[in-house]
């Protein structure tokens, strides 16, 4: 398909851990005539290189990653390399999580349930330098109760809770928790209470083999 005379090339680096999601969007966006996917990265410890290496116009980053999640990988592209035009893609439609990522730079936010077309659209935006913030997105109530995720759903987790579980997978102590998510031990001690009272288990073992066997 020949490219618009009017619409310069949109290339763009995805990063998402999960290769079925990855490789999903990059054969959705395979036929456009202006978008071209330069990289798909999957680790996302590797964005920064690759971001220097491919110099992509607009970066699609996952919120939740197991190595460096959505939301710091933006602060360390924006910190490391400058303003980036950055579009996140989400599960979570929160007020909070939106303005962190606005904070942290980010230049797009939208759900995971979007279209095709509404993901081309946000792509153009971001890239003529336009923010885009799902339009869906100002009915917050529409999602606070999160009933697309079976986790959040069958076990009655909050999405704070699900991030501090994945945190503890990955190793990390209640006062390491604290400082990256910018809570105080107090809070982040008081989630894990909750979190061992809601599943029914009273180890750290337990936890980990459950957030493995969930996939989280």
């Amino acid at each position: 398909m020949m490219q618009p005379p009017d619409q310069p090339p949109i290339n763009v680096l995805i990063i998402d851990d999960h290769r079925l999601f990855n490789d999903g969007l990059n054969l959705m966006l395979a036929d456009d005539p202006v978008i071209t996917v330069v990289g798909q990265i999957y680790h996302s410890r590797e964005a920064i290189a690759q971001v220097l290496q491919r110099r992509p116009d607009v970066l699609i980053i996952d919120f939740n990653m197991p190595e460096i999640d959505g939301l710091d990988l933006t602060r360390q592209l924006t910190a490391t390399l400058g303003p980036q035009r950055i579009l996140v893609l989400s599960m979570y439609g929160e007020s909070r999580y939106i303005d962190d990522f606005r904070k942290a730079g980010a230049s797009g936010y939208m759900l995971k349930t979007s279209s095709k077309e509404e993901l081309v659209t946000a792509i153009r935006s971001v890239a003529a330098g336009t923010l885009y913030f799902d339009p869906k997105l100002a009915d917050e109530k529409q999602f606070s109760n999160h009933t697309d995720d079976i986790f959040l759903k069958k076990y009655r987790l909050s999405p704070r809770e699900v991030e501090i579980i994945r945190h503890i997978k990955s190793g990390l102590s209640s006062p390491q928790i604290a400082e990256k998510i910018h809570l105080s031990q107090h809070t982040v001690d008081t989630h894990r209470k909750n979190i061992h009272a809601k599943l029914g288990i009273s180890t750290v073992a337990d936890l980990v083999r459950f957030a493995i066997e969930m996939g989280l």
